[in-house]
Order: structure tokens, then sequence, then C-alpha cells
């Protein structure tokens, strides 16, 4: 059981004391229990200098005349909500340091907010926009999605060059990023767009490095293809 799943099952230890009859003292078995585990929880994961498990301290009861009551037991459970969110954020902030900066700039804080089909529909959006701004800038013409991929980067006359087009393997490595852009448009950018969909956050994590990778595709297709934004 990982550190996430133990404060779920400390969460419902809670809920399931304040359904018992009568006054839950420091000597009812099912209290005992799980005071047990909560204190061995805390300082295995080391969150006895926190916040969170002082408000919680606060709220156990040790003396044999004293008994759990509502308000206790609900303050209790707010801290290990917030005690769930700080171990979900050691979880998962180490992936963000290989995020593209303008991705993360529009994704994360809808990330954090749990709101994973936005932030993966913005991180799309923004691939677009970028592309859409260099297409009208040094070509003229506005394209949208898919369309708009295959114009930047096509095999015959690219806007951004990702690998030169001279050999056969340089042609396949465009012509594959250029599907790879025009398939995310069409598979990934316009499903989250127009529908109502919901993703898991592993989902939301990949999906957030294949439009990382892209998003660094431009940078060196730009370098390459000696382009200003």
């Amino acid at each position: 059981m990982d550190a996430i799943q133990e404060v779920d099952s400390l969460t419902k230890m809670v809920r399931e004391l304040q359904k018992i009859p009568g006054r839950i003292e420091c000597t009812t078995p099912q209290y005992r229990d799980f005071h047990d585990k909560l204190t061995t929880f805390i300082y295995q994961h080391h969150f006895d200098e926190t916040e969170e498990w002082k408000i919680i301290k606060n709220n156990l009861i040790y003396r044999l005349n004293d008994y759990l009551v509502t308000g206790e037991a609900d303050r209790i459970l707010v801290q290990l909500e917030n005690i769930k969110r700080l171990l979900l954020t050691r979880k998962y902030e180490s992936f963000w340091k290989y995020i593209h900066p303008e991705i993360s700039k529009v994704t994360k804080d809808r990330f954090a907010g749990e709101l994973y089909a936005d932030s993966i529909e913005a991180a799309f959006k923004e691939i677009n926009s970028r592309i859409k701004k260099l297409v009208k800038k040094h070509r003229n013409v506005e394209y949208d999605g898919a369309d708009l991929m295959r114009t930047c980067f096509s095999e015959k006359n690219p806007l951004l060059t990702i690998s030169e087009t001279k050999t056969e393997s340089g042609r396949n490595i465009q012509k594959g990023y250029m599907e790879m852009f025009a398939g995310a448009m069409i598979g990934i950018r316009n499903p989250k767009a127009h529908a109502n969909m919901t993703i898991s956050k592993e989902d939301a994590i990949r999906e957030l490095h294949f439009a990382s990778l892209l998003m660094y595709k431009i940078d060196q297709a730009i370098q390459n293809s000696n382009v200003r934004e």
C-alpha cells in the first residue's frame, strides 16, 4: 500500500468512526486502531513537523474522560485531505521539469485544479496557435488544425524543417513529424475541444509529455529553418 492509499484508508476509518453509536472514547477499539495507524503513518512519512499534523493532533483524544465529537472528526478529515494533496504534489511534481515552458504556462494551473482534459486541450491549442502565427506571418495564409500542420511541415515545401529532406531518411522524419502534428490535432485537440471528456491524471501526464515533445520540435525546426517568430 502506497502513502496515498494509506491516507485513503485512514480517511475511511474516520468516516466509520463517525457511524459508531454512542461516544467514541480513547479506549474504543476502533479508535485505538485508527490512532495507532495514523501516528505510524505520520512518523514514517515525516509529517510530524507539518501544520496538518499539529491540527490533527489537537483534535485527537488521549484522556479517559474525553470523547471524539463531530467537529473534531471533521477537522481531522480536512487535514487528511490536505496531506493527500501534499503527497500527490510530491508524486507528480518532478515531471514538470521535462515539460516545455510554454506548455507548462497554459496547463499547470488547470492540472493542479484536476482539470485534466482542459489542461490537455490547452496544450494542443497552444501548439496550434504558435504554428498558426508562424504560417500567417511567413506565408500569409490561414489554416487550422491538421491542414495547418501539413502546410507548415510539408515534405515538399515546408515552412519549418525538422529534418533535412535531401535523403529518404530525412524525408521520412519530416513526414513522420508532420503526421504526428496533424494527428495530434485530429485525435487529441479536436475531441477534447468538442466533447465533454474526462481523462485520468496518468493519461494527462502522458499527453503533456507528447505535447511538450512537439513544442520542443517546433523550437528545433525554427532554428533549422532560420525562421523568426
